[in-house]
């Protein structure tokens, strides 16, 4: 039911965001509650975050999620969080709880790992609120390209498999989101565009140059790559995640309203932001206050050094500065510095050198999130080891002198 408060929610997103992402339409989100589980895929090492919708409308702290392995069939959903409660898990549970977290009964976790794939349920009592079958796409194998250099993206796979007694076709392919907003505005910047890998099983052999977009349609089973191997039993060829970049230019917007009001009033409807980003980034994460002074890192010599920027990840526009230079996908770099896509956009120096140490600044939606002092020790004064054995030596021979010393200046005064 729309009301005053979503609607107010809604401007402050357009103002944060510039504009709602078509990414599912309504029937695709409003599938996501009950029973019926729907699929999502996610990349490791990056956010997931699972909205339960009817959250809000159960006994208080009465929400929990349980976790199923859809690899093992004999397996039953097991808990791992619960809202309200303190309460420590063993084993697998144990670990996925300890990176999980409740904010009004949604699931979110800062960190995602290939091994947290399966079914999902947002439970209060013995009534399931929600379901969720979830692929997590390994990050190590995120296929970059960028527009721009003249970079492909990767084509479509057609293949025959056998389900049962029976042959079917199975097209793999890219599922792309959204475009991100432009990393900088008034000037030459990038944008990416994340694509999951998805597969389509059908009866028939279709024609394989249908558009991508129509993969959704009655005829045939589409789901995320890895739940697509679990459903048919057997493996599929490797196909990795993409990120995508391309340049971009887009106007500066003014700000209209003051962005602690807006940050608040997301808090207040945070729910809501699972509608127009299909639960994949904790907007809320970002928008919390952050600290902009300079932070120290020290490195040493030779070190390998890797920069995180707060809020970042492959669901949000980064933007890098290393002193008075911006740092992009299309190869501002000098060969040791470089930006870890897969990791959100994270900073990487190989080997650090003196030549390193400077101010590092990073941009998140287009506001700057942190700045870091990169600091390496000053040249160590070098000591020379010390034999001591000879310093022992030494020390020997001249308190032997000095006791000879001493004894025949006493005899020469007891002579006189």
């Amino acid at each position: 039911m729309w009301n005053e408060n979503v609607l107010l929610f809604i401007l402050g997103m357009l103002f944060l965001i510039g504009g709602l992402p078509n990414f599912l339409n309504q029937d695709d989100w409003a599938n996501c509650s009950g029973k019926a589980p729907c699929s999502l895929a996610f990349l490791s090492n990056n956010p997931l975050s699972l909205r339960c919708p009817s959250a809000t409308e159960v006994p208080e702290g009465s929400v929990y999620w349980q976790y199923q392995d859809l690899s093992q069939p004999q397996a039953q959903p097991s808990t791992f969080i619960r809202s309200g409660h303190l309460t420590v898990y063993q084993g697998p549970m144990g670990d996925l709880g300890s990176r999980a977290n409740l904010h009004r009964g949604s699931l979110i976790m800062d960190t995602a790992k290939t091994s947290d794939t399966g079914l999902y349920l947002c439970k209060s009592a013995n009534s399931t609120l929600a379901a969720y079958q979830v692929d997590v796409q390994d990050s190590s194998l995120v296929y970059v390209s960028h527009q721009g250099l003249g970079e492909s993206i990767l084509t479509n796979q057609t293949l025959r498999v056998n389900v049962g007694s029976s042959q079917h076709m199975v097209k793999l392919y890219t599922r792309w989101g959204p475009w991100q907003e432009c990393n900088r505005c008034n000037v030459i910047g990038e944008q990416k565009v994340m694509g999951f890998c998805y597969a389509k099983l059908s009866n028939t052999d279709k024609d394989e140059d249908e558009d991508e977009d129509e993969a959704l349609e009655v005829n045939g089973v589409t789901l995320p790559c890895g739940l697509m191997e679990l459903f048919i039993g057997q493996s599929l060829p490797r196909r990795a995640a993409e990120l995508h970049y391309q340049w971009c230019r887009q106007p500066c917007k003014k700000e209209e309203q003051s962005l602690e009001i807006a940050a608040n009033l997301l808090l207040l409807e945070i729910g809501e932001w699972w509608r127009w980003w299909c639960g994949r980034e904790p907007v809320f994460d970002w928008m919390e206050p952050r600290t902009t002074l300079l932070q120290p890192m020290y490195y040493g010599i030779r070190d390998n050094a890797r920069i995180t920027c707060p809020g970042a990840s492959v669901y949000t526009s980064v933007l890098w500065q290393r002193d008075s230079t911006f740092i992009t996908q299309g190869g501002s770099s000098d060969g040791r510095h470089r930006l870890v896509d897969a990791m959100g956009g994270m900073y990487e120096i190989k080997s650090v050198m003196p030549s390193d140490r400077g101010i590092y600044r990073c941009w998140v939606h287009g506001r700057r999130v942190a700045s870091f002092h990169l600091e390496t020790p000053e040249k160590p004064v070098v000591h020379r080891p010390v034999n001591r054995r000879l310093l022992k030596g030494v020390t020997i021979i001249v308190g032997t002198i000095a006791m000879v010393f001493i004894i025949s200046a006493v005899v020469e005064i007891l002579h006189t």
